[in-house]
């Protein structure tokens, strides 16, 4: 009896290490991983959309700068003196509004009397000048636009500004 007892509890030991022994070495329920990863996961997604979302806005807001345009125009007079003598009425000019703009030749137009010409990237510059009683009359006009560079920079700082905005909502 005491063998068969013996025997006994060896089987039980024996099946019942064998058992857990199988249940370690069986697969977790893809349930237990959720928790671990969900968060991970999702944060990682967000953070992939929110860079296609930069991406679409500052393309979408360089187009907007690169179509922005400003066209400054100035007219100059100059009246004679009665008595004949040569009169100089300087410079009338049209500058850009803001530094990071400039213009070319092509966007510059001058109409009208003219007793000289500069041109800048920054400005346009009419020159009069009369002799005698007559009167003179001119104008210069010049279109502004934003430079690469700076649209490239400010469509990029507008996207950090917005996007900040949504996480501090």
């Amino acid at each position: 009896m005491i063998k068969q007892l013996v025997l006994f509890t060896f089987l039980v030991t024996f099946f019942s290490s064998h058992l857990f022994a199988e249940e370690a070495n069986q697969l977790k329920a893809l349930q237990n991983y959720k928790q671990q990863y969900q968060a991970e996961w999702s944060l990682l997604v967000s953070t992939l959309d929110d860079n296609r979302l930069k991406h679409l806005f500052v393309v979408e807001r360089s187009n907007e700068y690169r179509n922005l345009s400003m066209t400054v125009v100035s007219t100059h007079y100059c009246n004679g003196r009665p008595s004949g003598t040569p009169k100089n009425c300087g410079f009338v000019c049209v500058e850009r509004l803001d530094e990071n703009m400039y213009t070319t030749e092509q966007w510059v137009t001058f109409k009208g009397d003219s007793s000289g010409q500069v041109m800048t990237e920054a400005k346009a510059c009419l020159k009069l000048e009369v002799r005698g009683k007559s009167r003179k009359k001119g104008s210069v006009s010049a279109i502004f636009k934003y430079r690469k560079s700076y649209i490239d920079y400010k469509s990029a700082v507008d996207a950090d500004v917005l996007f900040n905005e949504f996480l501090n909502e």
